[in-house]
């Protein structure tokens, strides 16, 4: 009989615990676009996943963490155990009509886990990045009130909001799986304004913590032997919000406080019904397609940002999976190739225009020796966001997910009765 080593449990609490801490200090993002609402969307993903697209609703298979729908969880298995860690790496080159910068952001990006209960149903838990802030506005000039005299201004944003996700799976009866999950959305949002004119200046500094519920569901349905669909529901909900706000001036090298508030109520900011579907199609031996859209029905919501507003959100992707033989005796037949691209049509909107993004990815599987279900997955997408158009700036994005998958071989002793 196996059971689950308690201890080592809460070493996997442990480093939720740093990683936690530690994402709130370390960038996932350089995107100027994560300045409106609570961020950009991250590109964190965990196992495969990424270089599929970024989809995979219909995607079920008892050696990997599929946190995109909770129905995969319920995969028939007996005493498995999957353990997942995930870093993100990204390159970005932003640019307008005339000037470009580069930027580089990283940090370990996912840690997850998932545990049978009984040979018909699983139970996950995951923790990765929601949103991600990182960006900086420097030398902005304005005029003070009243006079010809100028100003400059540098604004420097930082933060996340993370996931912890509880997933539960289980197989109804053969062919049909059923899932839910909680997730619990937290994080800090830090903004800075140093204001300067002259040899005297001002320093606003503001941080912003969020935190909420959301509910999900989803469907998982083998139609037939070649053909599976998923399906899944995250409901609509709430993020309550409070700021620290300090505001310290400097004059004549002198530094003194001015202003110094705490647990000030922000608006609730508003998440979307949530809709996605997906086809896994297995046209011949080791080759895998999937399909997936992805619906946000964020203008229900009728929220504003101070430059834009907020609009529906469709994601479209698409990816293949191909090795040549799971159980071959060359490394490389036993090795898992991927392939994907994705089109999102954005849930911003600046002057009419959606801040759109699309993107093409690779990757590589490279399973840890013969018969064993662990794999490093290896993946990079290129990836363009927004446009030159008006006030807005082009992102061109150089991203690397690494995730370590590892199956029976952590936290499982064996117990004798």
């Amino acid at each position: 009989m196996m059971r689950m080593n308690k201890g080592k449990l809460c070493i996997w609490a442990g480093l939720v615990a740093i990683y936690c801490s530690h994402s709130q200090t370390n960038r996932l993002t350089g995107s100027p676009y994560s300045l409106f609402g609570l961020g950009i969307e991250s590109s964190s993903n965990v196992g495969k996943n990424a270089a599929l697209g970024g989809g995979g609703f219909a995607l079920n298979n008892p050696n990997a963490i599929n946190i995109r729908n909770p129905a995969s969880f319920g995969t028939e298995s007996t005493n498995s155990f999957v353990f997942d860690i995930g870093f993100l790496g990204e390159l970005s080159t932003i640019q307008n009509n005339t000037l470009e910068e580069n930027r580089l952001a990283s940090n370990f990006s996912s840690l997850s886990f998932s545990a049978n209960i009984d040979e018909k149903s699983t139970v996950a838990l995951a923790v990765l990045p929601y949103s991600d802030v990182g960006y900086s506005l420097l030398g902005i000039e304005s005029n003070i009130e009243g006079s010809f005299d100028q100003f400059n201004s540098n604004i420097f944003g930082s933060g996340a909001l993370n996931n912890f996700n509880l997933s539960y799976g289980r197989t109804l009866f053969k062919g049909l799986r059923l899932g839910a999950k909680i997730s619990y959305l937290f994080g800090n949002v830090e903004e800075t304004e140093i204001v300067q004119s002259g040899i005297s200046g001002l320093t606003v500094a503001e941080t912003s913590t969020y935190s909420g519920v959301q509910l999900g569901l989803g469907l998982q349905a083998d139609l037939t032997k070649h053909i599976k669909y998923g399906g899944a529901i995250n409901f609509p909900t709430e993020l309550s919000g409070t700021q620290d706000r300090t505001v310290t001036k400097i004059l004549d090298f002198t530094q003194s406080p001015v202003e110094s508030e705490t647990d000030i109520q922000l608006e609730k900011f508003e998440l979307p019904w949530e809709i996605h579907n997906g086809i896994l199609i297995n046209p011949w031996k080791n080759l895998f397609l999937n399909f997936d859209h992805s619906f946000r029905a964020w203008d229900i919501t009728q929220q504003q940002d101070n430059i834009g507003e907020f609009v529906d959100q469709n994601i479209f992707s698409m990816g293949a999976e191909f090795n040549i033989d799971t159980n071959g005796l060359k490394y490389i037949q036993r090795m898992q190739f991927r392939t994907g691209y994705y089109y999102d049509t954005g849930y911003l909107s600046i002057r009419g225009e959606n801040i759109s993004s699309r993107g093409i990815s690779f990757g590589i599987g490279f399973p840890f020796g013969r018969g064993n279900s662990s794999m490093l997955n290896f993946s990079y997408t290129n990836m363009d966001r927004g446009s030159t158009n008006t006030i807005l700036v082009q992102e061109n994005i150089h991203s690397i997910n690494i995730n370590i998958s590892l199956k029976d071989i952590w936290f499982l002793k064996r117990k004798i009765n």
